[in-house]
Order: C-alpha cells, then sequence, then structure tokens
C-alpha cells in the first residue's frame, strides 16, 4: 500500500475514533448519575389484606416537607401494623379452632398536621382498632415536632417549668363539663360521671393554625372515648386560645403563639 494511502487509513481511522469518543460523553439526563439510583419519592400509604384484617397508614402530602418526621410516622406506624396483622393470624385461628365466628379485624391510621410555625410543626393521627368487638376502639396519636432540632418534643415542653397550671386545667374541665351537656341536653358536671378532670399540660395536644401567618392561635387537647367521658358520648376536642395561656407558656416557644386560632377543628364529626 502506497504511504499516501495509509496516511488516509489512518487519518479515517482516527476520524472514527474521535467519534466514537464524542457518542460515548453526551450528557446524561438530568439525575441519571452513573451507579446511583434515583431516590424513591417518600411513602405515604401502607395497606395490607388478608382473610383474617385488613390495615391502611396514611400520610399528609405536607410530611414529606419533614424526612426525618415522615420517615418517623411511616416506620413506626408500618411496624405498628405488621405486627397487628400477626396478632389478628394468631387471634383468629384460635377462634376458629374454637368454633367462634368473627368478622375479619381492621386497624387505620390516618395522620394530618394540624398547624406548622417556625419552630414546630403539630402532627396527629385518628387511629381505629377492630379485634371483633361491638365497635372499633378509637384512641389518637400526636407528635410536636422540634424542627430545628429534627426531633419529637413532649407536648408538656409547651409549658414553663413549675408553671401555675391551676387557672389553665380548670378550663379545660369547665370545656369539657359545657361540650356534654350539650351533647346531653342537660347540665352535667365531670364528678357526676365518674371521670376526672384532666391536667393539659399530660393531655395529648396539638396546635391550632392562627389567623396569624406562621403563628399558632390555640392548643387543642384530644380525648379518645373512654379517657373523659363513657364511650357513648364519643371523642372530645378542647380548645385553648394562646390568649388564655400566655402566662404558662414556655419562654422558648412563647413566639410561636398569636392572633385567634382558626375556627375549623381537627375532628370534623365533632360538629355534626
Amino acid at each position: 500500500m502506497g504511504a499516501i494511502h495509509k496516511t488516509a487509513l489512518a487519518a479515517a481511522v482516527a476520524a472514527a475514533a474521535l467519534t466514537l469518543n464524542a457518542c460515548d460523553h453526551k450528557p446524561k439526563p438530568q439525575g441519571a448519575e452513573t451507579g446511583t439510583p434515583s431516590a424513591a419519592p417518600p411513602e405515604l400509604t401502607f395497606s395490607d389484606k388478608d382473610a383474617d384484617a385488613a390495615v391502611t397508614l396514611t400520610l399528609p402530602e405536607a410530611v414529606k416537607a419533614y424526612p426525618e418526621l415522615h420517615s418517623r410516622l411511616y416506620s413506626e406506624g408500618k411496624k405498628e401494623l405488621t405486627g397487628f396483622l400477626g396478632d389478628a393470624h394468631k387471634d383468629r385461628a384460635q377462634q376458629s379452632a374454637d368454633g367462634i365466628e368473627v368478622p375479619a379485624y381492621s386497624h387505620t391510621i390516618a395522620w394530618k398536621i394540624s398547624a406548622e410555625t417556625p419552630k414546630l410543626v403539630s402532627a396527629f393521627a385518628q387511629e381505629d382498632d377492630f379485634r371483633g368487638g361491638a365497635h372499633p376502639n378509637s384512641t389518637f396519636q400526636a407528635v410536636l415536632w422540634d424542627r430545628a432540632k429534627k426531633q419529637p418534643v413532649a407536648a408538656s415542653s409547651l409549658f414553663a417549668p413549675g408553671a401555675d397550671m391551676k387557672a389553665v386545667d380548670a378550663y379545660v374541665c369547665h370545656q369539657i363539663e359545657a361540650e356534654r351537656s350539650k351533647r346531653l341536653g342537660e347540665p352535667t358536671t365531670q364528678a357526676g360521671t365518674g371521670f376526672t378532670c384532666p391536667t393539659l399540660s399530660a393531655s395529648r395536644l396539638i396546635l391550632v393554625a392562627s389567623t396569624v401567618k406562621e403563628k399558632a392561635g390555640a392548643v387543642d387537647a384530644l380525648f379518645a372515648p373512654y379517657e373523659v367521658g363513657p364511650y357513648v358520648e364519643g371523642p372530645y376536642e378542647i380548645r385553648v386560645p394562646q390568649a388564655l395561656l400566655k402566662g404558662v407558656l414556655n419562654p422558648d416557644y412563647a413566639d410561636q403563639f398569636a392572633g385567634e386560632p382558626v375556627k375549623d377543628t381537627a375532628l370534623p364529626d365533632l360538629t355534626q
């Protein structure tokens, strides 16, 4: 082969190599990094069902903004419901062996976010647990989340250590009595029911959004059936406006409260 032909062939080979190399370095789609799979979006639901039981966990879309809170609520909820399924299998196997017919069990956990402030996120869940009795057992969960520390804080931390809570606790008790009297259609007191008056700091608390942006306008105490009254009366949601809490709030969180609470309640069924 002549020198000219060899030179031309070499040039052609080099050009082909450059073309292939250029193809290998085309920009990759955004997020498609080699060897790094795209992160799965946060799961907001978990459910499972078989002949013995059905379980469901739901989280609100807004919890995606708080990854650590989401992880906690989802993992703990899934663990609880998985354990419930295991209990249902054992219970119903024994019931079947004993010749007892019981409807399938069920358990639901539905989380919501009631309010968000610069320092705190307040979340609560309505939980229904049916194990073959006359009715489901209804309970609540509540989490007060410190946004900076990325961890839960005790509801009692809202109040100053050693604060005199007598007036606030008396207000809560009076509101329970007023709500019970409204439901029963006649005056009643807590003492006449056999149930004691709760203390606010030991209650299951959620923050209520305010008419002032990014503030909490009140604290609501959630009481499940049997906690402050008989099952037939249902749950109680007692609201304490922030104006009544000014003297007892923890200085670390006092600036998270202002204005009037919005009218909405966390439990819509209480207003029906």
